[in-house]
């Protein structure tokens, strides 16, 4: 089975949030809560043929991004008082949690199938290889939500100017290619890492 992302486009809607609305944050209207796994994850193989045994990725890496409906819960008497524009903004809102665990995700992965192509002397040293591409995505994703979600940034998607900004760094991620380019195995280029977009937003999570 090749290696393949799973879950990286996913257009929320209100009925993905199923979830209790949770007592300790009065102030939210809504929460969202995805993530993402390896259901099948990094492992090296012995390269045939080569004595001593050298060592490559496994093309059977498979990542899944999720969203947990029952984790995710919304305020829906109490957005929907604040008439259909703010609910609107809120969804959108919630989509950018969504989409930049997506981001992360695809950027980890894309990664990871760059270990493919190297052939490594040991496994101690291709386990190394692969710690080194975890450690540059590790906690960032609740980092960079709490960051989305400072008041010094949307507040919770309550200043405009700043959810624009935030729209347009995730559009951004999704649509624009690397520089130089970088291509996948089927053709495609892959986009910039979101990380790098945050970075030039003096953004460092």
């Amino acid at each position: 089975m090749p290696s393949k992302l799973t879950g990286l486009f996913k257009t929320l809607a209100w009925s993905d949030f199923q979830g209790s609305p949770d007592p300790k944050k009065p102030n939210l209207d809504a929460f969202t809560s995805p993530s993402f796994s390896f259901s099948q994850q990094p492992t090296f193989t012995h390269v045939a043929g080569t004595k001593p045994p050298l060592f490559e990725l496994s093309d059977n890496v498979v990542l899944d991004i999720q969203m947990d409906s029952q984790k995710s819960w919304q305020r829906s008497a109490q957005i929907k008082s604040k008439g259909a524009a703010y609910e609107a903004n809120l969804l959108k809102h919630e989509q950018g949690h969504y989409d930049m665990v997506a981001l992360i995700a695809r950027d980890l992965f894309i990664d990871v199938m760059q270990l493919k192509g190297q052939q490594f002397k040991t496994l101690s040293d291709a386990l190394s290889a692969l710690r080194a591409v975890f450690s540059r995505f590790d906690k960032k994703t609740q980092k960079i939500s709490d960051i989305y979600d400072s008041k010094a940034e949307t507040d919770h998607g309550a200043i405009a100017s700043s959810q624009k900004k935030w729209n347009d760094m995730i559009q951004r991620s999704f649509t624009e290619a690397r520089s130089p380019a970088v291509t996948a195995p089927d053709g495609k280029t892959y986009k910039i890492p979101f990380l790098d977009v945050l970075s030039q937003n003096a953004i460092n999570p």
